[in-house]
């Protein structure tokens, strides 16, 4: 299960506050860890800080912002790769589109990201492992805030064969076999989803499309 926390990546060198324009002690760690949690709504951040408009003019990045830049290279790496070396500039684009268009703060905010990923100027670089990295994301968050009877979900990306299986702790499901991913209807939507029962994926009724 992939999380967002500190730790596994090291933060690029723009990221930084000055002591001197700091009014108190920042405790990275708890600033990045804490969102992580869903909360009663099934948020897992606080809502996006009042990023300026001319946000492309940005040379620090502000503190309340390192729980985005984790989001996104915590979860997948990868991306690095895409802006070498620190990620700076997609960082930065990401966010100035997230200002403007509030993706929800849920279990779909990776998907959100999945779909800037796919329209944005690196889209001809995005591959499927960037995709599902974000997927497996969407899929553990979802299974921690969920309160339906719902015992776990399936989720697709259309022009991905492999599906997206993820399980609400606890359960103890038979395992989904190679036969029983191929029998899934193709998914009508970008990228679509559905809730199964403890019964395994032999529980799918329906794709259901991912807001956002």
């Amino acid at each position: 299960m992939r999380t967002s926390k500190v730790g596994g990546m090291g933060l690029p060198k723009a990221i930084c506050i000055e002591e001197h324009t700091m009014s108190r002690t920042l405790n990275v760690s708890a600033a990045a860890e804490a969102p992580a949690r869903p909360s009663r709504n099934g948020d897992f951040l606080l809502p996006f800080p009042d990023y300026p408009c001319n946000a492309r003019s940005f040379v620090n990045l502000d503190a309340r912002l390192l729980p985005y830049w984790h989001t996104l290279f915590d979860v997948c790496p990868g991306l690095l790769k895409l802006d070498p070396p620190e990620g700076l500039e997609l960082f930065r684009r990401f966010m100035t589109w997230a200002y403007r268009h509030h993706p929800a703060l849920d279990w779909t905010y990776y998907i959100s990201v999945c779909r800037w990923l796919l329209a944005s100027p690196y889209q001809a670089r995005v591959t499927e492992e960037h995709v599902e990295a974000f997927m497996v994301a969407a899929a553990a968050l979802w299974v921690a805030a969920d309160v339906s009877q719902a015992r776990g979900l399936v989720m697709a990306w259309q022009p991905m064969a492999a599906r997206v299986v993820e399980w609400k702790t606890g359960v103890r499901p038979a395992t989904v076999s190679q036969g029983e991913d191929e029998d899934l209807p193709p998914p009508p939507w970008d990228f679509s989803w559905s809730p199964l029962s403890a019964k395994g994926a032999s529980s799918f009724r329906r794709w259901l499309p991912v807001p956002g």
